[in-house]
């Protein structure tokens, strides 16, 4: 495949991330993410699309050099905070993080979703030319 296609597909796969994650609070984003996360576990890494195309390209093209790695380590620690923020939030009601219940209903920048929008195809790019 063509490189700009490769990217212009991680393009899409986080507008996709983008829309079902997006929310204006990070109460209403950790909500849509924990109704995903309900349904199935399986479900919730399925739905994040980025991670696993990149994952994807790591293997099918053998590349394991400093931007795949900086992309994965970064979508695997988004993975893992949501993950955390969901156990704080829904499951721990005993253990109530106060810094997080500060924050939740705190408005997002728009800024914050469309980072990842434009730092993660360009790591690929980068990535697939060094």
């Amino acid at each position: 495949m063509e490189k700009l296609t490769l990217v212009a597909l991680s393009l899409l796969m986080e507008l996709f991330e983008f829309s079902w994650q997006y929310s204006l609070t990070l109460r209403g984003s950790l909500e849509k993410v924990y109704k995903v996360y309900k349904k199935s576990i399986f479900l919730f890494f399925l739905m994040h699309t980025g991670y696993l195309y990149f994952l994807f390209i790591s293997l099918k093209f053998e590349i394991l050099n400093f931007p795949l790695l900086l992309a994965l380590s970064l979508k695997s620690m988004d993975i893992f905070a949501k993950i955390e923020m969901i156990k704080k939030l829904y499951f721990k009601t005993n253990e109530q993080d106060v810094l997080l219940e500060k924050f939740l209903d705190e408005k997002i920048p728009l800024f914050f979703y469309i980072f990842p929008i434009l730092t993660y195809p360009y790591l690929l790019y980068w990535s697939l030319n060094w």
